[in-house]
């Protein structure tokens, strides 16, 4: 019986290292590229729109942008990528808060945070979104649609469809850029 066991624990010790063995090997210098936490240093539209109402239209959401109270600055937007239990990417995005109060149009910006799923290979470096219908739906919420997704240089870079509703009270569709410098690995 001794010999049966010790026998047992040698097979399940040698399959073990053996599936050890079988595992890709990740590339820690591109993960510690891509992995962290990262703020937003650019946000312009395909076609200028005034959202301000200031009378001039322009391109960069910075300019173009009024915030509703509590609501969180552009500059303090973030994303982060992780790869935890599972690969994500968490990061914020604006929707507009309007209501007609007797004709006047009231305007200003609030921000969301939103997730999507990634498949990091670190092997080919490369990192993509995984489709996911419950969070595409999700942003749609916030009339926003992730039409791309890249990461370059410790730089993330989104495309996205966008409503924004303007001071003459009608919703605009817009073409919205957005990118993301990464800052720290800290998430």
């Amino acid at each position: 019986m001794k010999n049966l066991v010790i026998i047992l624990l040698a097979f399940v010790s040698f399959s073990c290292s053996l599936d050890d063995d079988n595992s890709p090997v990740e590339n820690q210098e591109y993960l510690d590229e891509l992995l962290g936490r990262y703020e937003l240093k650019a946000a312009y539209l395909e076609n200028p729109i005034d959202l301000n109402g200031d009378g001039i239209e322009g391109t960069n959401l910075f300019q173009e942008v009024e915030y509703c109270n509590m609501s969180k600055h552009l500059e303090s937007y973030w994303a982060t990528i992780i790869d935890r239990n599972i690969q994500s990417l968490d990061f914020d995005i604006p929707y507009s808060d309007h209501y007609n109060n007797y004709e006047n149009y009231t305007n200003c910006l609030r921000h969301k945070g939103v997730f999507r799923e990634l498949n990091i290979d670190s092997q080919n470096e490369s990192v993509t979104l995984v489709p996911n219908q419950y969070e595409e739906d999700f942003m749609l919420e916030f009339q926003a649609k992730l039409i791309d997704f890249s990461w370059e240089n410790r730089v993330i870079y989104l495309t996205l469809e966008k409503e924004f509703y303007t001071p003459e009270g009608e919703w605009a569709n817009v073409i919205l850029y957005m990118e993301y410098e990464w800052v720290s690995d800290k998430t």
